[in-house]
């Protein structure tokens, strides 16, 4: 089976590339960072999708691309949209009712006052990026393809363009600046290694329709990167954890959220709580450091 994993040279997409590099029937493919051996794709363009599937004619297409940013979405709302909507879009009418498609949402489909979520709980988006996940799922459930829609939150590893919160503490404590944060947002902290293999697995056991896989312990912003100082070593007094409305104005977000993953745990499968998953990224740093250095 021909696996495509679209927008791999992020966070989630390159563990993909990990846990798989070396396999000849998975594919990968990056926008503007390039990574040797990957596709380059703008998945904004319906013609080159439909191009590199009629190449590749993959039988799970994976999806964790997407234009995260959560203020700027607010405020670009048709950049937003073309680079979440319109990439899902053209994905769907590429595969053209066959396969299966993996895609990746958010807690942020929440309101944030009754969290942590289960899998059938109501969505009540604040923010546009969270309703443009929203319009997303319900479009891939209209579709009639089989797919996997795996809601997560707080992902966080090595990675290339040092995007993840993990980052923001390195080298913002590492620069000796001090880091405001949000003490009253809360959700889970998910490692991304643990979050690529739970996917693989549910895959594998041919699961389908929404799941949660999110870390099992949650953690408000505060509570994270006073533990990721910790781990790196750095001067957690740079730290001050203030309330959302004393912090500069932002996109609204959730602030009781996170996942609920006993559906994931019935199926058999675990997640690392974060000073486990810390660990486990020492082992990993000598291979990922090579892979951000370039």
């Amino acid at each position: 089976m021909a696996t495509l994993v679209i927008g791999a040279s992020g966070l989630v997409g390159y563990e993909f590339y990990r846990q798989n590099r070396g396999k000849k029937d998975w594919f990968f493919t990056y926008r503007s960072k390039k990574v040797d051996g990957f596709f380059q794709l703008d998945a904004t363009d319906a013609q080159a999708v439909e191009a590199l599937f009629s190449s590749i004619k993959p039988d799970v297409v994976i999806l964790p691309a997407a234009f995260a940013n959560v203020n700027v979405c607010e405020t670009e709302r048709q950049r937003a949209y073309d680079n979440n909507v319109g990439v899902l879009r053209n994905v769907l009418a590429a595969m053209k009712g066959r396969g299966v498609l993996v895609f990746f949402s958010t807690d942020y489909l929440f309101d944030g006052k009754r969290g942590p979520y289960d899998e059938d709980a109501k969505p009540n988006p604040l923010n546009y990026y969270g309703k443009l996940k929203l319009q997303c799922e319900e479009e891939i459930k209209k579709s009639g393809i089989e797919y996997l829609i795996i809601r997560t939150t707080g992902v966080f590893g090595w990675e290339l363009q040092r995007k993840n919160f993990f980052y923001r503490v390195m080298d913002t404590l590492s620069a000796g600046k001090t880091l405001e944060v949000p003490s009253d947002q809360f959700d889970n902290v998910t490692y991304v290694k643990d979050l690529v293999s739970a996917t693989t697995q549910l895959l594998e056991m041919g699961k389908r329709g929404v799941w949660n896989v999110a870390g099992p312990e949650i953690f408000s912003k505060e509570q994270v990167a006073r533990i990721y100082a910790s781990f790196l070593g750095l001067d957690s007094r740079l730290i001050v954890g203030k309330p959302t409305s004393q912090l500069p104005p932002s996109a609204p977000r959730p602030l009781k959220s996170g996942f609920r993953i006993d559906k994931l745990r019935k199926a058999g499968i675990s997640m690392r709580g974060v000073k486990e998953a810390l660990e486990d990224m020492k082992k990993r740093k000598e291979e990922d450091d090579k892979y951000d250095s370039g």
